[in-house]
């Protein structure tokens, strides 16, 4: 796996989440009975965009944080049976 793999992927998400609170920010309150937003997305697919975002940037977080050696595994495989 390449070095920069996890940030890449939190870049990417938080791209990604800042588009859809961007078309959600944009889309129109209230109206004609049209729940269309901005670029024809609905309320729900907004949602749907930001999710996805936040999946992909916790996935970069995780790949991080498991395979560097000061990541969140490296204390547990330290401690011994009888450590604290």
């Amino acid at each position: 796996m390449p070095r920069y793999t996890g940030q890449i992927l939190r870049i990417i998400g938080l791209l990604i989440e800042m588009f859809g609170l961007a078309a959600f920010a944009m889309s129109p309150r209230g109206g004609a009975g049209d729940d269309r937003g901005w670029l024809g997305l609905t309320t729900d697919q907004i949602w749907l965009i930001v999710i996805f975002g936040f999946i992909v940037w916790l996935t970069g977080t995780i790949t991080i944080h498991t395979t560097t050696p000061g990541g969140w595994l490296a204390g547990r495989r330290r401690q011994g049976r009888d450590e604290l």
